[in-house]
C-alpha cells in the first residue's frame, strides 16, 4: 500500500434466507427487498451485477441469497446483497 492511500475493506459474504418482494418504498436503495418469511420485516435489499438474472421473476418466492452485502450511503441502516448465487426453496 502506497502512502496515503486508505486499505481496502474486506468483502463481507452472507447467506440470507428470506420472501423476495417487489413492494419497496420509491427511495430505497433497490428495487427489491428480502423479507423474514416469519415476520415480514425487511432482511435487506436485494441488487444483482448478472443481467440474466431477473430477481422480478422470483418476487413471492421463499430464496436462499449468497452475496456481498454492503449498506447505502442513504440508508445506513438497510443492508444491501449483491446477489452472486440465489436458490429457490420453494
Amino acid at each position: 500500500m502506497k502512502p496515503g492511500e486508505t486499505p481496502e475493506k474486506p468483502r463481507r459474504i452472507v447467506t440470507r434466507e428470506g420472501l423476495v418482494s417487489s413492494w419497496v418504498p420509491a427511495q430505497a436503495p433497490s428495487g427489491f427487498a428480502l423479507e423474514d418469511p416469519r415476520t415480514g420485516k425487511v432482511i435487506g435489499y436485494l441488487s444483482s451485477t448478472n443481467s440474466s438474472l431477473s430477481i422480478k421473476m422470483l418476487s413471492g418466492r421463499r430464496v436462499i441469497v449468497t452475496g456481498e452485502e454492503n449498506s447505502d450511503p442513504r440508508w445506513p441502516t438497510a443492508p444491501v446483497l449483491t446477489v452472486e448465487t440465489l436458490k429457490t426453496i420453494d
